[in-house]
């Protein structure tokens, strides 16, 4: 795509103001707190503390949106943008969420008083299936029904009794709830590091 058919590209996507919270994991593999300057549905602008050069392959995973990756195209004053690429239903439901913050609403669950804003595996752009240890060695697979940084909805057959340690990919918690589908889970190694964050599950 040339230089002209890029920008023509953008133009067709409005940026829309956001302002969510989200962390970015840089090449080296260190994690940066960040916020949404703005956004579209083939970028986001994106302010932090620490510069990030052109060209460096991202994951960003923002609150009410989820995770994304591309590369930084542009850089400015206390921050850059990432160009990202959507598709299919992922991109129907972040063009959701962004026409819901132009007319001036959210899908936060802070009103719920969660910690963490839940998503569907899609929406954090993670796989649904995974694999559930229990601390006796006993392993079931398992279905990602909804998760955030804090926990996760797990569809499984294996019943774990209430306050039972669990690890689920990278993630350890313990079973604080049984559901019609299987049980939920707290997460008591909430990731700090590029490995954890970029793929919990797997």
């Amino acid at each position: 795509m040339t230089n002209d058919e890029s920008g023509r590209e953008r133009r067709r996507h409005p940026r829309v103001p956001v302002t969510v919270k989200g962390r970015f994991l840089a090449p080296d593999g260190t994690e940066h707190a960040c916020s949404i300057r703005d956004m579209s549905l083939s970028g986001i602008a994106l302010l932090a503390d620490v510069e990030v050069p052109m060209g460096a392959h991202l994951i960003v995973y923002l609150d009410d949106f989820g995770r994304f990756e591309g590369p930084v195209v542009r850089t400015f004053g206390g921050g850059f943008a990432i160009e990202t690429a959507l598709s299919g239903p992922r991109r129907e439901r972040v063009a959701e969420r962004l026409n819901a913050y132009a007319n001036g609403g959210t899908k936060l669950d802070a009103a719920s008083g969660r910690a963490f804003p839940r998503y569907a595996p899609q929406d954090a752009g993670i796989e649904e299936s995974s694999l559930l240890t229990l601390a006796d060695g006993r392993t079931a697979p398992c279905r990602i029904v909804d998760m955030s940084l804090g926990g996760a909805n797990v569809a499984t057959e294996l019943q774990a009794p209430i306050g039972t340690r669990v690890s689920i990919g990278r993630m350890k918690g313990r079973v604080v709830r049984h559901t019609p589908e299987g049980i939920a889970i707290e997460f008591t190694d909430i990731p700090e590091r590029a490995t954890a964050l970029s793929r919990p599950f797997g």
